[in-house]
């Protein structure tokens, strides 16, 4: 159990829409965000809806090897394959799917042909 001094946060939310860690750490609730630093927020409790046929992947930026998880509807991909991908959070550029995932992810909006690698892919974008 923690203690009942409270500990103020610049951080913590406060008469928020989102629930926060109650004084008996195993539940949240709105009524708890007191803006102490045990209140913790959980963040969005709501994500994308996600409808009709979809395929999850981990792919991976050919520039620097950064790694994402994405989604797209409808469309699948080839795993090994290199593709130039929008995504939903403007992060567009050459990506070689690296295996398929089974989570939502950033939302692909468009993908290009498949290219047989990284060179390939940003020499044509």
């Amino acid at each position: 159990m923690r203690k009942d001094s409270k500990i103020p946060s610049r951080t913590s939310p406060k008469n928020s829409k989102r629930g926060c860690l109650c004084k008996d750490q195993l539940t949240y609730s709105r009524k708890c965000c007191d803006g102490s630093l045990w209140a913790q927020g959980i963040g969005k409790s709501k994500g994308e809806v996600i409808t009709g046929v979809w395929y999850g992947y981990v792919v991976e930026r050919c520039s620097d090897a950064h790694t994402h998880h994405v989604h797209m509807h409808d469309t699948e991909l080839i795993v090994g394959k290199t593709y130039y991908l929008t995504l939903e959070n403007n992060h567009n550029a050459c990506y070689t799917v690296t295996a398929e995932h089974h989570s939502e992810g950033i939302h692909i909006n468009t993908a290009s042909i498949a290219y047989d690698d990284c060179t390939a892919c940003e020499d044509a974008n």
